[in-house]
């Protein structure tokens, strides 16, 4: 069976809202310029989590990376640079937060880093096939795939399987276009997903759906095994292991 890539999704920031994109160079550790960033609390270092009510204005946030490092665009406003956006950001939030690089991505020298709070991996894929399932579970829900944060959506027409990502097993292969992809997990999901976002509101059955009908995972996550450009439109297919 084979599908088609639907969407590109990069996210500067972890858990603030990502950029759409038409195409993207894929590099060994994924989309250049993805999930660089962590955002704190300035105060405690405290980063910032679907658990806390607190963390929940996050992804009502935009973000878009930039050859000088990451903008953002608060409900209203303009695209600013990140450091400029500082007092905007605190008003949004409540309280100061600072951005914070993950460890091991480019940063200057003796930066302060912050561990994210899950582990990242190259590209996490989701296909059209279990977004329309449970869209079915659910008339009322609006299971968006922007709940998710997938980098790559793929339109994936056979619905003969609720969740076929699902049954991808750890060492199937991907090709997007000329990118080879070899699958490692499943993504297990969490309560990002039923927190409101622009255009999306509040919704926890969505993850009590995915909890009670895929025993908590929705889509997989990737390592890039050949490097290349890809586009929306590619042709998407799957290798069993």
């Amino acid at each position: 069976m084979a599908g088609r890539l639907q969407a590109i999704w990069r996210y500067p920031v972890s858990s603030m809202a990502g950029e759409a994109l038409e195409r993207a160079a894929i590099t060994p550790d994924g989309i250049a310029g993805d999930r660089l960033w962590g955002v704190v609390d300035a105060a405690t270092g405290e980063i910032a989590s679907p658990k806390r009510r607190r963390w929940h204005p996050t992804p009502h946030v935009e973000t878009r990376a930039t050859a000088a490092g990451v903008q953002v665009r608060l409900p209203g406003g303009e695209w600013q640079e990140a450091d400029a956006a500082a007092a905007a950001l605190e008003r949004h939030f409540g309280f100061a937060v600072a951005f914070r690089r993950h460890p091991g991505t480019q940063g200057p020298a003796g930066a302060a880093t912050v561990a994210a709070r899950y582990r990242i991996r190259a590209l996490h894929l989701v296909t059209t096939a279990s977004l329309a399932t449970l869209a079915d579970m659910l008339p009322q829900s609006r299971p968006d795939a922007r709940r998710f944060r997938p980098n790559l959506v793929v339109d994936w027409p056979d619905r003969s399987v609720p969740f076929p990502e699902t049954g991808w097993a750890e060492g199937s292969r991907v090709t997007v276009g000329a990118v080879r992809l070899t699958v490692v997990e499943r993504c297990r999901r969490c309560a990002f997903v039923t927190i409101a976002q622009p255009g999306l509101d509040k919704d926890p059955a969505i993850l009590h759906a995915v909890a009670t009908e895929n025993g908590a995972d929705l889509g997989v996550y990737c390592t890039v095994a050949a490097a290349g450009d890809i586009a929306v439109g590619d042709a998407v297919g799957i290798t069993p292991a």
